[in-house]
């Protein structure tokens, strides 16, 4: 699966990038136009070729199925996707209290009744961001894409980092920071977070990079806690896309345990089986904010709703 976001003066315009670019097979994400600067964003994606890939599904997804036939094509897209029984026997019931024939819609009917959207608003978030997950997950760029976002619609932005032991840790938020004229602050413990507590109720928006901990370790989970209560902050889960399904479904529910209500997901381009996500917000039940869909930090986080992740779900014929 390949994705991209585009954007453009007009949504007409920005849908005209993604058939140049893409073609007329590409499957529309998201769309929103920015209430500060009125750019239109376009977040698509386009199925590639993959014959391993839920190998032989395509000669059955017909666009009218009766439910039976339905049911067990969705099964079979499921289990490709790597869905651990529980949530895929949820989902195949949920399906089959709509009567809608079409597969994709089904599902997004299903999503829809199990799963919560609660994109971010950086005009109307009232709470300190701490973007936690475990080594790797992608809370770095994630903090950098909130950054670049909340500073382009002209609002004023507190961003820090309590990274400050790993390697690297906070020379690459600040390379993006720089970049932005933004002043990076580093803390080392929960106290000298809340230090800032001033600076952070002034700005529109505090954003803050955590270390990466282990969500199976009690002493890392209230390390990470200390530091939310220093600021009254939210606890943002950043995961990675096409992890292990339960796996995935583990670390939500560790993460929400400790006070977590949402999560970005990242790396949605490099990954194909999204079973992880679904059960992240089934199991975990953890509302999905927005999904990452490249690297480039100036396209910022997309939106995703019910039926365009049901369509990133369900093949088309």
């Amino acid at each position: 699966m390949r994705l991209r976001t585009y954007t453009a003066l007009t949504m007409p315009e920005a849908m005209e990038l993604v058939r140049r670019d893409m073609g007329t097979d590409a499957i529309i994400i998201s769309t929103r136009i920015d209430d500060d600067d009125h750019l239109c964003w376009v977040s698509a994606a386009i199925e590639e070729d993959d014959p391993d890939f839920i190998e032989g599904l395509a000669p059955e997804a017909e666009p009218q199925m009766d439910p039976d036939t339905r049911r067990q094509f969705l099964r079979q897209v499921l289990t490709a996707h790597g869905l651990p029984a529980p949530v895929l026997e949820q989902l195949l019931r949920d399906t089959d209290l709509v009567s809608e024939a079409d597969p994709a819609l089904a599902m997004a009917a299903a999503i829809d009744l199990g799963i919560t959207f609660r994109p971010i608003d950086v005009a109307a978030q009232d709470k300190p961001l701490l973007l936690a997950g475990i080594p790797g997950a992608g809370k770095t760029i994630t903090a950098a894409k909130l950054c670049a976002h909340a500073h382009f619609a002209g609002r004023s932005v507190f961003v820090a980092s309590t990274d400050t032991k790993r390697a690297g840790g906070i020379e690459q938020l600040q390379a993006f920071t720089r970049i932005l004229g933004l002043d990076l602050v580093t803390a080392e413990s929960p106290d000298a977070l809340a230090g800032y507590r001033d600076a952070i109720e002034r700005a529109d928006i505090a954003i803050i990079d955590t270390a990466g901990v282990n969500p199976f370790d009690p002493d890392d989970m209230a390390a990470l806690q200390r530091f939310a209560e220093a600021v009254d902050g939210e606890i943002l889960l950043v995961m990675a896309a096409g992890a292990d399904a339960m796996e995935s479904a583990d670390t939500a529910q560790a993460f929400a345990d400790i006070g977590a209500r949402r999560m970005v997901i990242s790396c949605l381009d490099l990954t194909r089986r999204l079973g992880g996500i679904l059960a992240a917000a089934l199991i975990g039940r953890i509302a999905i904010a927005n999904v990452s869909v490249n690297p480039q930090v100036a396209d910022g986080l997309s939106r995703i709703n019910p039926v365009s992740l049901a369509h990133l779900i369900v093949p088309d014929d």
